[in-house]
């Protein structure tokens, strides 16, 4: 049993004229009677009777129509709904980002989001990198804004980065530390163990260390966040590799920072998605006005 063949069941039950009821349906005559006929043979039973004036409905007819009218408007109902899903009138975002770019990125995204779709139900999970793979992979999350990921975990768990945009990072030290002067800084200039560094796990981290030139042991200083990063940095206790978002509205008084020379280290910041899904309507315009406000600062 098909939907269409119910629908052209209901149109001749209303019409009560097959003509009439292919005109309603915009079809021929001859496609809706093989509807019906589809219909009353695959029910086993003629489902109207047919008198030279009129069609009326048989008892199996009278039966159907209750469950019919009933299953054909639920499917209207469940267009509705997807139709005001497209239009954002209703809906929900369940999406992931890294700790070193919510604090900076979301405030003005999900304010201006929020102003004019008030209907979205937004939900955002700050994370790091390899757990929001985890719940993008679980279907948790419908997407995260995510740093670099190794090629062979997108395609052990077939999952899509898309560049969204690169983030220049930068040198963070006390004043009057030896490199502020340095007069072609690299990032092969920096000794690891005077480096403060994020927890494992954090991608920052570990682009810091690849970026960096290798040595015996690391910094034993380690922190959660960039801001206790810089004001480890501001009380010269060591150095730190900060992306350059992370500065540009607060920066401790006592923290100097220096751009490397070219080709200046960047990170790539990407959307992750599972390879075969789509993103929402919703989702969607919510990753455009993150690109758009990327662009203007």
């Amino acid at each position: 049993m098909e939907l269409n063949q119910l629908k052209c069941f209901l149109a001749v039950a209303r019409e009560r004229n097959f003509t009439r009821a292919a005109k309603a349906r915009h079809m021929t005559q001859p496609s809706l009677s093989y509807q019906i006929t589809k219909l009353e043979e695959e029910l086993g039973t003629a489902l109207f009777l047919r008198k030279p004036r009129t069609i009326e409905l048989s008892q199996a007819g009278k039966l159907l129509l209750e469950s019919a009218v009933k299953i054909v408007d639920e499917e209207d109902s469940i267009v509705s709904k997807f139709k005001l899903r497209e239009n954002l009138e209703e809906g929900e975002v369940r999406f992931g980002i890294i700790p070193t770019m919510a604090p900076y990125l979301l405030p003005p995204l999900l304010r201006e989001f929020r102003e004019d779709f008030p209907a979205i139900a937004i939900t955002a999970s700050e994370s790091r990198t390899s757990q929001l793979v985890k719940e993008v992979v679980a279907g948790d999350l419908e997407f995260a804004v995510v740093s670099d990921i190794d090629k062979a975990v997108l395609k052990k768990y077939s999952l899509h980065l898309s560049h969204l945009f690169n983030e220049s990072l930068l040198l963070a030290t006390s004043g009057n530390h030896p490199l502020c002067s340095q007069e072609r800084l690299t990032p092969k200039s920096i000794d690891r163990r005077e480096l403060i560094l994020l927890t494992e796990g954090n991608c920052l981290r570990d682009q810091t260390l690849e970026l960096c030139q290798p040595s015996e042991g690391t910094s034993s200083l380690v922190c959660e966040q960039v801001p206790t990063q810089l004001s480890m940095v501001e009380s010269a206790l060591g150095i730190a590799i900060v992306p350059e978002m992370a500065i540009r509205e607060s920066l401790p008084k006592g923290v100097a920072l220096t751009r490397f020379d070219e080709p200046q280290p960047k990170r790539m910041i990407g959307l992750l998605k599972k390879r075969a899904s789509k993103l929402s309507a919703a989702a969607r315009e919510l990753v455009d006005r993150l690109k758009r406000n990327v662009l203007q600062t």
